[in-house]
């Protein structure tokens, strides 16, 4: 059994890795850090016999863990993840993994040397519905996937758990983007997992609100070696809603929230890919593959690079981008 600490024990700890944990027969969290004490206690009283502390420092006098699990806002993912690279933890982080290019090859280094893994929380690969159509691609259904076409809409970002930064999702210092740097993400390595290959070239158009603000609208298309992948996102539906469709050479593969459809076959799932935001389940299907890479670091580069390839899309995306 592996002992863990979470990092930030914000919505998605709260409502989704610590519900996974409690199922894992694997992975047992032992303690929380969280500088707020309103969280402290909230911890306490999700995870009985859990210590908790205010920073990483008090973490490293604590009890005995092999790994920590980060859930803070996207700009405050580096530090506690190279500090607990340096105490010799394994690592889990949410998404963004990081937001800065020389951070990342700070963090693919000190990894390395120290023989440890850093693995990010990639769980829509995890969802039944997105499993169940990668099966199908994978087993031919469609024969050769040439076009991925991905559409994330949502009313509106998703407000935060931290009183002190309620709508840190609008706020470029902390979220590092917006729409495309928050839903983007999902979408990118999802389509570097259905082509099973790195883009060749991006082009993106983004609205921005006011001058100097994040993003609430994202067209983004990724160009692969044998085909393309079109993405939209937008904080200013009428609806949340989730599509994807991927087109092969002999035919298509449709997901529509909770229907999918391969070929003629329509196959309805319980859950929506819109349904909420914290997918316990979907963290619970991820443990097992997370907890296998932190038995064997060597094997986690793998998931680490598709989180490097993310971030270099979206700054790509950044620097040259139209303007909507």
């Amino acid at each position: 059994m592996l002992r863990g600490a979470i990092i930030g024990f914000g919505a998605v700890a709260e409502n989704g890795h610590s519900l996974a944990y409690a199922g894992s027969p694997e992975a047992k969290i032992v303690a929380v850090v969280d500088r707020t004490e309103t969280r402290r206690k909230a911890a306490e009283k999700s995870l009985p016999s859990i210590a908790t502390f205010a920073t990483i420092e008090e973490l490293s006098d604590g009890p005995e863990i092999d790994f920590v699990d980060i859930c803070t806002p996207p700009s405050l993912h580096g530090a506690p993840m190279l500090q607990a690279l340096a105490c010799g933890w394994n690592v889990l982080c949410e998404k963004p993994l990081l937001l800065n290019l020389d951070e990342l090859d700070k963090v693919r280094t000190l990894a390395r040397k120290s023989g440890r893994a850093v693995v990010p929380v990639h769980n829509w690969k995890y969802a039944p519905i997105i499993r169940r159509a990668t099966d199908a691609l994978r087993s031919g259904a469609i024969g050769s996937l040439r076009e991925i076409e991905i559409e994330t809409l949502r009313i509106e970002d998703c407000v935060a758990a931290d009183p002190a930064h309620p709508n840190w999702r609008r706020d470029p210092s902390i979220a590092g983007g917006g729409v495309l740097m928050d839903h983007g993400w999902h979408s990118v390595y999802l389509a570097r997992h259905w082509f099973g290959e790195d883009p060749v070239a991006v082009e993106a158009a983004l609205h921005r609100p006011t001058p100097g603000g994040i993003e609430d609208e994202a067209t983004l298309t990724l160009h692969f070696p044998n085909g393309r992948a079109k993405i939209f996102l937008t904080w200013r539906a009428d609806r949340r809603q989730n599509t994807i469709r991927l087109s092969g050479d002999h035919g298509t593969i449709a997901i529509d929230d909770d229907t999918l459809r391969i070929g003629d076959e329509e196959i309805r799932f319980e859950s929506a890919l819109s349904a909420g935001s914290h997918h316990a389940d979907w963290f619970a299907a991820m443990l097992p593959d997370v907890i296998a890479k932190f038995r064997s670091p060597e094997t986690s580069r793998e998931s680490f690079e598709e989180a490097a390839l993310c971030l270099s899309v979206i700054r790509c995306a950044y620097e040259l981008p139209v303007r909507l």
